[in-house]
C-alpha cells in the first residue's frame, strides 16, 4: 500500500531526530502506570494534526492549528489566522504529562495543552479537537513553499520567475505558475495517491516568457507524488515523470548549517 510509502517519507521528512535539532526525547513527568496503558506509548501519536477554529460567537471558521510531533519530543505549531494575525510559529520540545497528554513549551498558553487520543488531539483550554492527517499531507505541509526546479517537455527558463506550489494541511494549494497566481484543492486517493482537482487563478498578460501553461497543464495530469529529502516529484499514471520541486523557504525547525531550507535529513 502507498500509504506505508508515505509514512516511511513522512517519518523522513518531518518525524526525523535530525530536523528537530538540540530536541530530545521527553521522559513523563510522573511515573507510568504499572499496567502501562499510555498514549504516548500505546498510541500512534507523532505525525501531523490540523484544526479548523471555528468563531465562538457566529460559528465561523476563525483560523486554523497545525501541529507536528515528533517522536524524538519536538514540535512545530503553525497558528493561521488567529487574533488578525496571518500567521505565527512555534518549535519547541514536548513534555508528557502522565502519559496521556502533551504540552508544547514554549507555546502560548491556551494552544499549549493537548490530551492524546485515538487519531486526534483535544486541547485541554478550549476543547478544539485536531485531526490526525494522512502521513503525505503532513509532509507535503511541512515546507512553506516547494519551488520548481523541472518540468517535463518544457525548456523555459526557471531561474527568474520559477512556478511554486505551497501546501496546507486542509489538502488547500496555493502557488504560482511563472505569471499567474494559483489557488484549489488537491486530493489523495484510497491508496495515498495525489491529484489535483482544477484550480482557480489569476488572469494577467506577462510579457516574458514563462512556463505557465505548460505547468498548469502538467498539474491536471498528476497522478502521484514522492517526497525524498527536499525534493517532491509528480508522476503522471504512467508512471512518467512530470516535475520536480525543492523545499525552500521553511520554518521547519531550522538548523545552524542549512538556515532556509527544509533542513531535512536523506
Amino acid at each position: 500500500m502507498q500509504n506505508k510509502k508515505y509514512l516511511n517519507i513522512a517519518a523522513g521528512l518531518v518525524l526525523a531526530a535530525g530536523m528537530f535539532v538540540g530536541l530530545t526525547a521527553c521522559s513523563a513527568s510522573k511515573p507510568v502506570p504499572p499496567d502501562n496503558h499510555t498514549s504516548q506509548i500505546s498510541l500512534d501519536w507523532a505525525g501531523g494534526y490540523y484544526s479548523a477554529l471555528a468563531g465562538e460567537s457566529n460559528g465561523q471558521t476563525d483560523g486554523a492549528v497545525s501541529l507536528w510531533l515528533a517522536p524524538n519530543g519536538g514540535y512545530r505549531l503553525d497558528l493561521e489566522h488567529i487574533k488578525g494575525i496571518p500567521r505565527q510559529s512555534y518549535t519547541g520540545k514536548v513534555e508528557w504529562i502522565e502519559g496521556n497528554e502533551v504540552d508544547l513549551l514554549g507555546a502560548p498558553p491556551e494552544y499549549a495543552r493537548w490530551r492524546v487520543q485515538e487519531n486526534q488531539l483535544r486541547n485541554a483550554t478550549k476543547g478544539w479537537t485536531a485531526k490526525h492527517v494522512p502521513p503525505l499531507v503532513a509532509a507535503l505541509a511541512l515546507p512553506d513553499q516547494w519551488t520548481l526546479t523541472q518540468l517535463a517537455d518544457d525548456h523555459s527558463d526557471l531561474a527568474q520567475k520559477p512556478p511554486e506550489l505551497t501546501f496546507n494541511m486542509a489538502q488547500r494549494v496555493f502557488g504560482f505558475d511563472g505569471c499567474n497566481r494559483l489557488t484549489g484543492r488537491y486530493q489523495l486517493d484510497a491508496d495515498g495517491k495525489l491529484s489535483f482537482k482544477p484550480l482557480t487563478g489569476t488572469e494577467m498578460a506577462c510579457k516574458q516568457p514563462s512556463p505557465e501553461r505548460a505547468f498548469r497543464a502538467m498539474l491536471g495530469h498528476v497522478a502521484d507524488a514522492r517526497i525524498q529529502g527536499e525534493t517532491l516529484v509528480f508522476f503522471a499514471a504512467d508512471g512518467k515523470k512530470l516535475a520536480q520541486f525543492r523545499a525552500t523557504s521553511s520554518h521547519a525547525l531550522p538548523s545552524t548549517s542549512r538556515q532556509n531550507n527544509a533542513s531535512l535529513p536523506e
